[in-house]
């Protein structure tokens, strides 16, 4: 029952009953559903002290995610380039290894009683582009440190008024400093700074000599680099390099927001790291290798939206193999009737964790798919 008998405003009568509360932060908007007094004369909301305090809660969160934005503007800028690159080459490492006819679950979202076919869908892996990706790993290497530079350059800039450029300072600045003021992606998930780092630290030797020295070489799927300073030497192969490149892209789309590291990444990221294990030099984390499946899924359109049941999907993926790890990307269909609407595409990264995501048709543009007419 509300606590007030008049609206103070007009001394119209008033009821309580559910309404939404939009709050707005810059560029961030979330709507709250909660219970007000409402004057039926003049529409004035009356809310409850405990309400008032959520609003509070939600518009702190709110202004750390607009200063997180505004914070991680920089970063972005500087690697726009190569989060586009990273992304075409893990699209390439898709093509040639690690997903060689991976199993793929059908449903519909929002079905209860769907049936789960399994199917298997053909992912060519052909010499030529293997060959192609083989050689390009000097060049990719080169790609995934540089983003590494440009992360920990990015942090040193936001610790200290000036930053050294030559690469051996800032891995002494970066040794040396355990009290940074570090992002916080970093603080929430120590574990990425430390790996990351490492990773840094250890590949810049194999840097120098790949830009000035050319001391390198492919012989088919491995990369041998030498370090004529140290008198050491470095051999990936081309699924360390593939992993390298799948966990800096994720770290820094994770770093300027673009995903959030939930319990599927963290899994996929603690194997890259794994795999890395040679190479950071630092405790691995036993990762059990995930089982990738592709799913593809039916999205009825419901009013002006179509629903995306993630729950539904993650709970078909447990049932349909309850003693493994899963990875998923998704492809979404959209109907209105018989008719496509429009596709998207997630990869594993980009799934979010929620229950319900809604897609709109013209929504999430950068994971849409053309239409075959």
């Amino acid at each position: 029952m509300t606590p007030f008998e008049k609206c103070p405003v007009c001394s119209g009568d008033i009821i309580e009953k559910e309404v939404e509360k939009v709050l707005r932060v810059g560029n961030h908007t979330e709507i709250v559903k909660v219970q007000a007094a409402v004057c039926f004369r003049c529409g004035e909301r009356l809310y409850t002290p405990e309400v008032v305090k959520l609003f509070e809660e939600i518009r702190s969160k709110l202004e750390d995610k607009e200063l997180a934005t505004v914070h991680n503007t920089a970063l972005r800028t500087k690697l726009d380039y190569e989060i586009w690159f990273l992304s075409f080459l893990e699209k390439n490492y898709d093509r040639v290894q690690g997903k060689d006819d991976p199993p793929v679950i059908e449903l519909t979202s929002g079905d209860e009683f769907c049936n789960v076919e399994m199917v298997s869908e053909d992912y060519l892996s052909s010499l030529y582009n293997a060959t192609i990706i083989n050689t390009m790993m000097p060049f990719t290497f080169m790609a995934s440190f540089k983003t590494l530079d440009v992360i920990f350059e990015w942090i040193i800039e936001e610790n200290f008024t000036t930053v050294p450029r030559p690469f051996k300072k800032k891995v002494e600045l970066l040794k040396k400093e355990s009290n940074l003021q570090l992002p916080t992606l970093f603080d929430s998930q120590p574990y990425l700074y430390t790996y990351a780092k490492a990773l840094f630290c250890q590949l810049l030797p194999y840097r120098h000599e790949i830009v000035h020295k050319n001391s390198f070489s492919v012989s088919e799927d491995t990369l041998t680099l030498s370090s004529s300073e140290q008198g050491t030497s470095l051999i990936l192969s081309s699924k360390q390099i593939d992993y390298l490149v799948r966990f800096v892209r994720a770290l820094v789309r994770a770093l300027v927001g673009d995903i959030t590291i939930d319990r599927n990444k963290d899994l996929l990221l603690r194997y890259y790291l794994d795999v890395l294990g040679s190479v950071h030099g630092l405790d691995t984390f036993n990762q059990q290798v995930p089982l990738f499946v592709h799913v593809k899924l039916t999205a009825p359109k419901q009013g002006a939206a179509f629903p995306v049941d993630l729950k539904q999907v993650r709970d078909k993926l447990e049932l349909t193999y309850p003693t493994q790890k899963v990875v998923f990307d998704l492809k979404v269909q959209a109907v209105d009737g018989e008719k496509l609407i429009a596709k998207w595409y997630f990869a594993p990264e980009e799934v979010p964790d929620l229950d319900v995501m809604t897609l709109y048709e013209e929504s999430h543009k950068t994971h849409r798919e053309a239409l075959v007419k």
